[in-house]
């Protein structure tokens, strides 16, 4: 798979799983707790698509069922790539 985008929200997401690597949230808590700002619901579906782009990378585990939201960690096996791919921005 192609190295997802460079956006605001992957970068976001990504750090913040870097720095809590036993993180858990779905797109709600992320979007209150960890970006710390209100989205319009064209920015959450945006950040739910990354998540998921995340998830099919190996980089996120996506876990779900039918009576919750999806919850997303992170896949600490696809760390050291992580890292590489927040390195090459900076």
């Amino acid at each position: 798979m192609d190295e997802p985008p460079r956006d605001e929200f992957v970068l976001q997401i990504l750090r913040y799983f870097v720095a809590h690597p036993t993180a858990k949230d779905t797109v709600r808590g992320i979007e209150k707790w960890w970006l710390s700002k209100s989205l319009s619901s064209e920015a959450r579906i945006k950040m739910e698509q990354h998540l998921n782009l995340l998830v099919a990378k190996g980089w996120l585990i996506g876990r779900g069922s039918p009576q919750s939201e999806t919850i997303y960690s992170l896949n600490e096996n696809g760390l050291a790539e992580i890292n590489e791919f927040l390195a090459k921005g900076h």
